[in-house]
């Protein structure tokens, strides 16, 4: 089943998850751990989470916990964004 959504250049994705964590974009980098860089809590999770269904990204708040960098995550974001 291909997912419907436009992707995001690098940018635009720093820009949301930025937005939503309440950060400089500056601090998204690619390296950067959203726990131990970002601050990221359960209830920060979650809200990324809805965020990112409202762009059509379904993804399971296991796999969420095992994507620990920012760079992890835009790959799996491309990736879905490919099928």
């Amino acid at each position: 089943m291909k997912n419907e959504f436009k992707l995001l250049s690098f940018p635009e994705f720093q820009g949301l998850l930025a937005n939503i964590l309440e950060v400089e974009p500056g601090q998204i980098k690619p390296e950067a751990f959203f726990v131990t860089d970002l601050g990221v809590d359960s209830l920060k999770l979650a809200d990324m989470l809805l965020q990112f269904q409202a762009l059509g990204l379904e993804i399971s708040p296991d796999l969420a916990w095992r994507i620990q960098t920012v760079g992890e995550a835009y790959k799996y974001y491309q990736d879905q964004a490919g099928q």
